[in-house]
């Protein structure tokens, strides 16, 4: 699948798990992982509201789309 078109993909699904309030797990390229709820989905950018790891609970960042390696619902503990 073509990058854009997996974007793509994020953008729409990422929309019905704000809609829905469903918790996420982001892996960026950069090996950052974020366990979060969504607060803004863009053009863009994805803004989240972290609870995991623990040096991230509580904080809200703004991640870049083409930067995010890996974007799916958060299912608990990851391996």
């Amino acid at each position: 699948m073509e990058r854009q078109e997996l974007m793509e993909r994020w953008k729409a699904t990422a929309g019905l798990f704000l809609r829905d309030d469903v918790k996420v797990f982001i892996k960026t390229i950069s090996n950052d992982l974020y366990f979060c709820d969504i607060v803004l989905v863009g053009e863009d950018t994805i803004t989240v509201q972290c609870f995991g790891p623990q040096q991230r609970n509580g904080m809200k960042f703004v991640l870049y789309w083409n930067l995010i390696e890996e974007f799916e619902e958060y299912q608990g503990v990851r391996p």
